[in-house]
């Protein structure tokens, strides 16, 4: 059983010097000038040890949640709700589930606990971590002891296992007006060479081609896709043909559709296919069938298919008492405030979260995990309240592992 993870605290060094960090930040590409993200002055460093920890749970995690999907992608093995019941209808051609995930764990005395795990479209990103690279920038002794874990360096050498030379990046249309997620698209281009990454936008999409045995981009062979579009509920409903039609263009998709089957706010699911991993999954209950002993301001309350922070509301004064279909609760865990001090001048004692990037590969046929690492760490924290997301107003903290390379 893995011991539990209890990630250091203790900052390797006060404050940063905020005018030489801003200038890394934006050299770097975490932000632009006129576009200034709020982060911490100080890093959160992993230990080797809390490393392969934090490597051990996300196997066991992964392992149970992707032996989950290839159950739940029968019909006949598992009746979900309409949108899920849309989503099985979605073909799987290819043997072998790649791609690259994330899982968030809430850092409590006890270890970390996992709060929610997403497979489809977020799993890589580059622009959050590049504060890291800039901490390292500006205290260039530190790279004899820590590192900087990218995503993007393991998505690579996936790649190349996966033989992969080309890769069609699915963009939504307005990313451009968006300054952070075009940096982050422009960052995952580069930091992916040697393999060609063509960002698409989806007015762009009638570009695409195929014979249902290759697909083409404007006469360009694609070997694989990875959207970063129709990842939301509404949107999948909506363009779910758009999805099959890449599905069976003979491309391999990293972060299949699919797997939203498996990105269940009811973690549940988990421990039916793992009990041992009662450990990391918080207790979670259908909306009125959460002991009668637990008060609301012991639980948190979530909307099934949110995202982005939306529909979350930690230790409600009082439970909805219609559309309880729609809602669920889990336990309510409290981790330790962490002091913050960012660069645009906050200053508090917050939650926050440890979310672990996972790169893995998954044989359907023989149901065997071929691979599973920890490919980086985003550390959020929120402002105000509990809920930690930077779309809600969070900013970042830098994460720096122990060791010179990774």
């Amino acid at each position: 059983m893995p011991q539990p993870v209890a990630p250091a605290h203790e900052p390797i060094v006060t404050a940063l010097d905020r005018e030489a960090f801003r200038t890394a930040l934006v050299e770097r590409m975490f932000c632009a000038a006129d576009d200034v993200r709020d982060v911490a002055l100080a890093p959160l460093v992993i230990s080797q040890a809390e490393h392969a920890r934090f490597g051990s749970a996300a196997r066991r995690i992964c392992a149970a949640a992707l032996a989950a999907f290839a159950r739940r992608r029968d019909p006949n093995r598992f009746v979900g709700d309409s949108f899920q019941g849309l989503i099985q209808g979605l073909p799987v051609r290819q043997g072998v589930i790649a791609g690259n995930a994330r899982f968030d764990f809430l850092p409590t005395a006890a270890g970390p606990r996992l709060v929610e795990l997403n497979f489809v479209g977020v799993g890589t990103t580059a622009r959050p971590h590049q504060a890291a690279l800039a901490v390292l920038d500006c205290l260039p002794e530190l790279r004899d002891s820590h590192h900087a874990l990218l995503p993007t360096a393991a998505f690579t050498r996936q790649l190349g296992r996966l033989g992969c030379h080309s890769l069609a990046l699915l963009t939504k249309d307005n990313d451009q007006e968006y300054v952070t997620p075009w940096l982050d698209r422009l960052l995952i281009q580069r930091q992916l060479a040697p393999v060609e990454v063509l960002i698409v936008p989806r007015r762009e999409w009638d570009g695409f081609t195929s014979d249902g045995r290759s697909l083409a981009f404007r006469g360009k062979t694609i070997d694989a896709i990875y959207p970063r579009e129709l990842t939301w509920r509404t949107s999948l409903e909506a363009g779910i043909e758009q999805c099959r039609s890449f599905l069976e263009s003979g491309a391999m998709c990293l972060d299949h559709w699919g797997l939203v089957l498996v990105e269940d706010k009811d973690l549940g699911f988990l421990l039916e296919q793992d009990p041992s991993l009662a450990d990391l999954v918080p207790q979670t209950w259908p909306l009125g069938e959460q002991p009668a002993t637990i008060p609301a301001t012991e639980l948190v309350l979530k909307r099934r298919h949110d995202h982005g922070g939306e529909g979350v509301v930690v230790g409600p004064a009082t439970l909805p008492e219609a559309d309880g279909d729609e809602w669920l609760v889990q336990e309510r865990l409290r981790g330790p405030r962490l002091p913050v001090t960012t660069l645009l001048g906050f200053a508090g004692t917050v939650t926050h979260d440890i979310a672990t990037h996972v790169c893995y590969e998954y044989d359907l046929g023989r149901g065997e995990l071929l691979h599973c690492e920890v490919s980086g760490y985003l550390a959020r924290f929120a402002p105000t309240g509990d809920v930690v997301n930077l779309s809600q107003g969070g900013g970042v903290i830098p994460v720096l592992v122990e060791g010179a390379t990774a």
